[in-house]
């Protein structure tokens, strides 16, 4: 089945635009600001893979509709940038499913705190950062590019993919009903491990390495 752009999502009998933010939307009121929750703690950026398999039966996505959704939820959840994913089972367009059961194989690093026993997978794994734990909200949200039509993504991103971050309290209520967008709905919270932004570290680097001292010049 071919998508109407890179982005999009066929739901049965329906046209369903993952990528698209219309007039309405951008009129909504944008989400309130994750909160804090705690203090900074030592972390490293521990490397993951994961072949996520996306087995909904409402909303075909085409394939790098499906990665960039995928991709846009890891990032917003602490991520690092340099992230992986490369979808499973497309033709060369990007835009034909050859499977109805789309994979992607993702390789990321996200934060978790240090374990004494963890090998490095390669150098550079398990390097060192600062973290805290902030509040996270999934649910329908125009300016994160999510619909009620993205409900089996976000389940199945739920059980595969967030089980694999450090998170706590985590909770959440999925109703996906097959075939049809009316009836759906997602909400998953709870607080996970972010870095810390950039400043913040530097900042904080600096408050470790102590005060500068002034010497005075050299004497002839």
């Amino acid at each position: 089945m071919r998508g109407a752009s890179a982005g999009a999502a066929v739901c049965w009998g329906v046209t369903f635009m993952a990528s698209h933010v219309g007039a309405a939307a951008l009129a909504a009121p944008r989400p309130a600001p994750e909160q804090t929750v705690g203090n900074p703690v030592a972390a490293v950026w521990k490397e993951t893979h994961i072949d996520f398999v996306y087995m909904g039966r409402t909303v075909r996505y085409s394939c790098d509709g499906l990665r960039d959704k995928v991709r846009a939820l890891l990032l917003d959840l602490g991520a690092r940038r340099d992230l992986k994913i490369a979808a499973v089972g497309c033709d060369a367009d990007r835009l034909h499913i050859n499977s109805p059961n789309t994979s992607l194989s993702l390789t990321f690093s996200a934060p978790a705190l240090p374990n004494p026993t963890a090998k490095p997978l390669h150098e550079g794994d398990l390097a060192a950062t600062d973290a805290r734990f902030e509040t996270f909200t999934i649910t329908s949200d125009a300016f994160r590019n999510l619909g009620v039509g993205d409900c089996e993504l976000v389940e199945e991103f739920t059980q595969q993919i967030l089980s694999k971050l450090v998170t706590r309290d985590l909770k959440h209520d999925i109703t996906c009903v097959p075939y049809q967008l009316s009836g759906s709905r997602f909400l998953v919270k709870g607080e996970i491990l972010r870095p810390l932004p950039p400043a913040e570290q530097a900042a904080g680097q600096q408050r470790a390495a102590g005060p500068q001292r002034a010497y005075p010049p050299a004497k002839d």
